[in-house]
């Protein structure tokens, strides 16, 4: 999320409101009251990712009207500025470009959610020592000497997968085939994959499809011809939808297949946009927002984001994308409640973010969101990305055991 080094204030959006009350209150900070305070959002409004962004900056608009309601910003109105990148990383560099060149300057950016935008965007942000924050889980984007002022707000793709090892171990696995989309997402698929899993005696066979191919069972078959005993599939956006299909061309339903977070998030889940036959012997690793629990369970967090989010409509898609939005905008809330979070950026509030701290039930995606100066992803538990069968989602959660 950016800032300039001399005059721009930090996203405090959506905090608690005890939070909030602490971050409107006495403000030596410079900037302070003296004028809206503009997030930018630059990321596909159309194309491919078109869903998951509508989603984004449904739930961005949401947290800012909530943190508007109880003060703003140290004051500051919170104002969401969306500009379309289609998808296409070098559109989104452009839009960057034109927006930093203006007179008026965003005091925030959100540089998409998607990895390979973020990782265009993000070296731009860096020369312009602005503060970002975004969804992109590459670990090429956990670099605190490279980008000192970027951070994650998704844990890096080995960080969700912690439970990997033990997961395939129950299940008595000695060779996993592994198919990813050919894109910075699927390196990064791959990495975690084996990261988290050297040493543990489990042979994996990585290999690609190019996610704009029509027919993937052609990837699909190359994979199986590695005779895994599981299959672990991820990538993003539509080719999650063909890649299902794919499974069921080359009759490998029978082969226990966990799909990754990228296909869990994606257009309401597997169980929606693929077949039955597709689901069979199918697990999806989820946030654990996504998994549905009793009212009574629910915390008050919760509930006002649904409130906020749904305005009393049904949801038709994954809570993970909408509440790691919301999560972003009340994870800077925190950091620029802390004294003198806003008065010397952008040092002043990346320190604020390290110095992190709220109460137990703050977040709706991780337990803790921690950074370091040695590392800008936040760090989860194994429950905060649990493995379940694949199930129906009603209002953006899986309804497992229903």
């Amino acid at each position: 999320m950016p800032l300039s080094l001399t005059r721009r204030g930090f996203l405090a959006a959506g905090a608690a409101l005890t939070l909030l009350a602490a971050g409107c209150g006495k403000d030596s900070d410079a900037g302070a009251g003296s004028k809206d305070f503009t997030v930018l959002f630059i990321g596909g409004v159309t194309g491919p990712a078109a869903t998951t962004v509508a989603a984004t900056t449904k739930a961005l608009d949401a947290a800012a009207k909530s943190i508007n309601e109880h003060g703003g910003v140290k004051g500051r109105n919170v104002v969401v500025k969306v500009k379309d990148s289609q998808g296409d990383a070098r559109k989104a560099v452009s839009l960057l470009q034109e927006e930093l060149s203006g007179k008026n300057l965003p005091d925030v950016v959100i540089p998409s959610g998607t990895s390979a935008e973020a990782l265009a965007m993000v070296p731009l942000l860096t020369r312009s020592k602005i503060v970002s924050i975004a969804f992109g889980a590459s670990p090429l984007l956990n670099d605190p000497q490279k980008y000192p002022y970027h951070f994650q707000s998704v844990p890096s793709s080995a960080a969700q997968l912690t439970g990997l090892r033990k997961h395939l171990e129950a299940k008595g696995a000695k060779r996993l085939g592994l198919l990813v989309s050919q894109d910075e997402y699927g390196k990064g698929v791959v990495s975690a994959v084996k990261s988290q899993l050297e040493g543990s005696g489990i042979e994996v066979q990585n290999f690609e499809f190019v996610p704009t191919d029509i027919d993937l069972s052609v990837s699909y078959r190359r994979m199986l011809d590695a005779k895994p005993d599981v299959v672990y599939l991820d990538t993003t956006g539509d080719a999650a939808t063909r890649l299902l299909q794919a499974r069921v061309q080359t009759g490998a339903v029978t082969i226990p297949t966990i799909a990754g977070s990228g296909m869990s998030l994606t257009a309401g889940g597997p169980f929606k946009y693929g077949s039955p036959e597709a689901n069979k012997n199918l697990e999806i690793l989820v946030f654990k927002v996504e998994v549905a629990v009793p009212d009574a369970q629910q915390s008050p967090v919760f509930k006002d984001f649904i409130t906020r989010y749904s305005g009393g409509q049904p949801i038709q898609n994954s809570l993970s994308t909408p509440s790691l939005a919301w999560d972003e905008l009340r994870l800077i809330a925190a950091a620029a409640a802390q004294d003198g979070a806003l008065a010397d950026l952008p040092g002043s509030l990346v320190k604020a973010v390290y110095n992190l701290k709220v109460e137990d039930g703050y977040w709706l995606t991780e337990r803790q969101f921690t950074y370091s100066a040695d590392k800008h992803t936040p760090t989860p538990t194994p429950d905060d990305f649990p493995f379940i069968p694949s199930a129906a989602q009603v209002n953006g959660q899986y309804q497992v055991g229903s």
